[in-house]
Protein backbone atom coordinates (compact mmCIF):
# COMPACT_ATOMS: atom_id res chain seq x y z
CA UNK A 1 0.00 0.00 0.00
CA UNK A 2 3.04 2.28 0.36
CA UNK A 3 5.13 2.68 -2.77
CA UNK A 4 8.76 3.82 -2.77
CA UNK A 5 11.78 3.72 -5.03
CA UNK A 6 14.30 3.67 -2.20
CA UNK A 7 14.35 3.98 1.58
CA UNK A 8 16.85 4.25 4.41
CA UNK A 9 17.40 0.49 4.56
CA UNK A 10 18.14 0.07 0.87
CA UNK A 11 20.52 3.02 0.72
CA UNK A 12 22.06 2.90 4.19
CA UNK A 13 22.80 -0.80 3.96
CA UNK A 14 24.93 -0.30 0.85
CA UNK A 15 28.61 -0.08 1.70
CA UNK A 16 28.92 3.49 0.47
CA UNK A 17 25.30 4.64 0.74
CA UNK A 18 24.73 5.45 -2.94
CA UNK A 19 21.32 6.84 -3.86
CA UNK A 20 19.56 6.08 -7.15
CA UNK A 21 20.72 9.48 -8.37
CA UNK A 22 24.25 8.06 -8.37
CA UNK A 23 23.32 4.67 -9.77
CA UNK A 24 20.55 5.08 -12.35
CA UNK A 25 20.15 6.85 -15.68
CA UNK A 26 18.51 10.23 -14.86
CA UNK A 27 15.79 9.87 -17.51
CA UNK A 28 14.93 6.33 -16.38
CA UNK A 29 14.82 7.51 -12.78
CA UNK A 30 12.43 10.33 -13.68
CA UNK A 31 10.18 7.84 -15.45
CA UNK A 32 10.17 5.72 -12.28
CA UNK A 33 9.36 8.80 -10.18
CA UNK A 34 6.35 9.55 -12.39
CA UNK A 35 5.13 5.96 -12.03
CA UNK A 36 5.54 6.15 -8.26
CA UNK A 37 3.70 9.44 -7.77
CA UNK A 38 0.81 8.75 -10.15
CA UNK A 39 -0.01 5.24 -8.89
CA UNK A 40 -2.98 5.01 -6.48
CA UNK A 41 -0.69 3.68 -3.72
CA UNK A 42 0.63 6.07 -1.08
CA UNK A 43 4.03 7.38 -2.28
CA UNK A 44 6.92 7.49 0.17
CA UNK A 45 9.75 9.92 -0.60
CA UNK A 46 13.05 9.39 1.14
CA UNK A 47 14.63 12.62 2.36
CA UNK A 48 16.53 14.33 -0.41
CA UNK A 49 14.72 12.60 -3.29
CA UNK A 50 12.55 15.65 -3.85
CA UNK A 51 15.59 17.78 -4.67
CA UNK A 52 17.63 15.16 -6.53
CA UNK A 53 20.26 14.87 -3.79
CA UNK A 54 23.35 12.94 -4.84
CA UNK A 55 24.96 12.85 -1.40
CA UNK A 56 25.20 9.36 0.11
CA UNK A 57 23.11 8.13 2.99
CA UNK A 58 25.60 6.13 5.00
CA UNK A 59 25.08 3.67 7.83
CA UNK A 60 25.74 5.76 10.95
CA UNK A 61 25.46 5.14 14.69
CA UNK A 62 26.02 6.86 18.03
CA UNK A 63 27.19 4.03 20.27
CA UNK A 64 29.59 3.80 23.19
CA UNK A 65 33.18 2.97 22.29
CA UNK A 66 32.93 -0.79 22.86
CA UNK A 67 29.69 -1.25 20.92
CA UNK A 68 30.84 1.14 18.16
CA UNK A 69 33.94 -1.00 17.57
CA UNK A 70 31.84 -4.19 17.39
CA UNK A 71 29.37 -2.64 14.95
CA UNK A 72 32.14 -1.28 12.72
CA UNK A 73 33.95 -4.62 12.60
CA UNK A 74 30.71 -6.49 12.04
CA UNK A 75 29.78 -4.28 9.14
CA UNK A 76 33.10 -4.95 7.41
CA UNK A 77 32.63 -8.69 7.99
CA UNK A 78 29.24 -8.47 6.27
CA UNK A 79 30.78 -7.07 3.10
CA UNK A 80 33.93 -9.22 3.13
CA UNK A 81 32.07 -12.02 1.37
CA UNK A 82 31.34 -9.88 -1.70
CA UNK A 83 33.88 -10.22 -4.54
CA UNK A 84 34.35 -6.46 -4.91
CA UNK A 85 35.51 -6.27 -1.29
CA UNK A 86 38.09 -9.06 -1.54
CA UNK A 87 40.83 -6.41 -1.47
CA UNK A 88 41.37 -5.48 2.21
CA UNK A 89 42.28 -1.93 1.20
CA UNK A 90 38.91 -1.49 -0.52
CA UNK A 91 37.12 -3.08 2.42
CA UNK A 92 38.83 -0.61 4.76
CA UNK A 93 37.25 2.29 2.80
CA UNK A 94 33.80 1.48 4.20
CA UNK A 95 32.98 4.47 6.42
CA UNK A 96 33.16 4.05 10.19
CA UNK A 97 29.50 4.09 11.34
CA UNK A 98 30.33 5.91 14.58
CA UNK A 99 32.45 8.66 13.04
CA UNK A 100 30.90 12.13 13.12
CA UNK A 101 31.96 12.65 9.50
CA UNK A 102 29.88 9.64 8.44
CA UNK A 103 26.77 11.35 9.83
CA UNK A 104 27.67 14.74 8.37
CA UNK A 105 28.19 13.29 4.88
CA UNK A 106 24.71 11.72 5.03
CA UNK A 107 22.85 15.02 5.08
CA UNK A 108 20.96 15.57 1.80
CA UNK A 109 22.43 18.20 -0.51
CA UNK A 110 20.07 19.48 -3.26
CA UNK A 111 21.20 19.00 -6.84
CA UNK A 112 21.69 22.51 -8.21
CA UNK A 113 22.93 21.48 -11.67
CA UNK A 114 21.26 23.66 -14.32
CA UNK A 115 20.53 20.59 -16.47
CA UNK A 116 18.19 19.05 -13.87
CA UNK A 117 15.29 20.36 -11.83
CA UNK A 118 14.05 17.36 -9.90
CA UNK A 119 12.11 19.52 -7.44
CA UNK A 120 10.02 21.00 -10.27
CA UNK A 121 9.20 17.49 -11.54
CA UNK A 122 8.01 16.45 -8.09
CA UNK A 123 5.89 19.59 -7.79
CA UNK A 124 4.28 18.93 -11.17
CA UNK A 125 3.54 15.29 -10.42
CA UNK A 126 2.18 15.97 -6.94
CA UNK A 127 -0.09 18.68 -8.35
CA UNK A 128 -1.49 16.18 -10.87
CA UNK A 129 -1.92 13.61 -8.12
CA UNK A 130 -3.71 16.06 -5.83
CA UNK A 131 -6.17 17.40 -8.40
CA UNK A 132 -6.73 14.45 -10.77
CA UNK A 133 -6.14 11.24 -8.81
CA UNK A 134 -6.69 11.72 -5.06
CA UNK A 135 -10.34 12.90 -5.41
CA UNK A 136 -11.21 9.60 -7.13
CA UNK A 137 -9.25 7.22 -4.86
CA UNK A 138 -12.03 6.02 -2.48
CA UNK A 139 -13.29 2.74 -3.86
CA UNK A 140 -10.47 2.32 -6.39
CA UNK A 141 -9.82 -1.26 -7.53
CA UNK A 142 -6.91 -2.71 -9.52
CA UNK A 143 -7.89 -4.20 -12.89
CA UNK A 144 -4.68 -5.66 -14.29
CA UNK A 145 -0.98 -5.18 -14.89
CA UNK A 146 1.35 -6.79 -17.38
CA UNK A 147 4.89 -6.64 -18.67
CA UNK A 148 5.11 -5.23 -22.20
CA UNK A 149 8.89 -5.23 -22.55
CA UNK A 150 12.15 -6.13 -20.80
CA UNK A 151 11.74 -3.11 -18.50
CA UNK A 152 8.25 -1.87 -19.36
CA UNK A 153 4.87 -2.33 -17.71
CA UNK A 154 1.27 -1.22 -18.20
CA UNK A 155 -1.33 -1.19 -15.41
CA UNK A 156 -4.96 -0.16 -15.05
CA UNK A 157 -7.22 0.78 -12.14
CA UNK A 158 -10.98 1.42 -11.94
CA UNK A 159 -11.25 4.58 -9.88
CA UNK A 160 -13.96 5.17 -7.32
CA UNK A 161 -15.98 7.37 -9.67
CA UNK A 162 -15.86 4.77 -12.44
CA UNK A 163 -13.11 6.40 -14.51
CA UNK A 164 -10.15 4.33 -15.73
CA UNK A 165 -6.56 5.18 -14.75
CA UNK A 166 -3.89 3.74 -17.05
CA UNK A 167 -0.18 4.00 -16.39
CA UNK A 168 2.54 2.77 -18.72
CA UNK A 169 6.19 3.03 -17.81
CA UNK A 170 9.33 2.02 -19.68
CA UNK A 171 12.62 2.11 -17.80
CA UNK A 172 14.48 0.40 -20.62
CA UNK A 173 16.29 1.67 -23.70
CA UNK A 174 13.95 0.30 -26.39
CA UNK A 175 10.32 1.11 -27.16
CA UNK A 176 7.53 -1.30 -26.20
CA UNK A 177 4.08 -1.77 -27.70
CA UNK A 178 0.97 -0.63 -25.82
CA UNK A 179 -2.60 0.07 -26.96
CA UNK A 180 -2.97 3.39 -28.77
CA UNK A 181 -3.90 6.10 -26.30
CA UNK A 182 -6.60 8.35 -27.68
CA UNK A 183 -7.82 10.00 -24.45
CA UNK A 184 -6.20 13.12 -23.03
CA UNK A 185 -3.10 12.34 -21.01
CA UNK A 186 -2.61 13.48 -17.44
CA UNK A 187 1.15 13.20 -17.89
CA UNK A 188 3.80 12.19 -20.38
CA UNK A 189 7.53 12.30 -19.69
CA UNK A 190 8.10 14.27 -22.90
CA UNK A 191 6.41 15.35 -26.11
CA UNK A 192 8.06 12.39 -27.81
CA UNK A 193 6.57 10.05 -25.19
CA UNK A 194 3.16 11.66 -25.73
CA UNK A 195 3.29 11.13 -29.49
CA UNK A 196 4.60 7.59 -29.12
CA UNK A 197 1.72 6.64 -26.81
CA UNK A 198 -0.80 8.00 -29.29
CA UNK A 199 0.86 5.85 -31.94
CA UNK A 200 0.77 2.71 -29.77
CA UNK A 201 4.09 2.42 -27.98
CA UNK A 202 5.80 3.53 -24.80
CA UNK A 203 9.06 5.31 -25.54
CA UNK A 204 12.32 4.46 -23.74
CA UNK A 205 12.81 6.05 -20.32
CA UNK A 206 9.28 7.40 -20.11
CA UNK A 207 5.98 7.16 -18.28
CA UNK A 208 2.51 8.16 -19.43
CA UNK A 209 -0.70 8.46 -17.41
CA UNK A 210 -4.21 8.51 -18.90
CA UNK A 211 -7.48 9.01 -17.01
CA UNK A 212 -10.39 7.97 -19.20
CA UNK A 213 -13.97 8.97 -18.38
CA UNK A 214 -16.30 6.35 -16.90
Amino acid sequence: FVLFLQNHDQIGNRAFGERLTALADPAALEAAIALQLLCPQIPLLFMGEETGSRSPFLFFTDHNQELAKAVGEGRRREFAGFPQFSDPKFLARIPDPNAVDTFERSKPVPDTAPTTNRERLYQRLLAIRRTEIVPHLPGTRAIDASSVGPAAVIARWRMGDGSLLLLASNLGETSADIPQQKDAMLFASSEAAHRAAQAGCIAPHSTIAVLSPK
